[in-house]
């Protein structure tokens, strides 16, 4: 599924780790260094479950949705070689 615009992917794997390790929302986490997108999503979730009070609600959310952006930027950005 390649969108138009984005005919060329500049980014690699270790840029998108890089990202990834300076996203605030995901201190706390596994995953995010190296990216490992499978034990970062993990992780995450399992924070979501197991939050009891307002505030880890809310950071398991923002880390959430940053994983969502920072899959749209590998899907968007990251050469895969093959």
């Amino acid at each position: 599924m390649n969108h138009p615009d984005f005919k060329q992917r500049v980014l690699t794997s270790e840029d998108l780790s890089l990202i990834a390790g300076g996203v605030p929302a995901h201190d706390d986490f596994p995953g995010v260094r190296p990216w490992n997108r499978d034990k970062l999503w993990a992780a995450v979730l399992r924070a979501f479950l197991d939050a009891r009070t307002k505030a880890e609600r809310e950071a398991a959310q923002q880390a959430l949705g940053a994983i969502q952006t920072l899959d749209s930027i590998d899907l968007l950005f990251v050469r895969h070689d093959k």
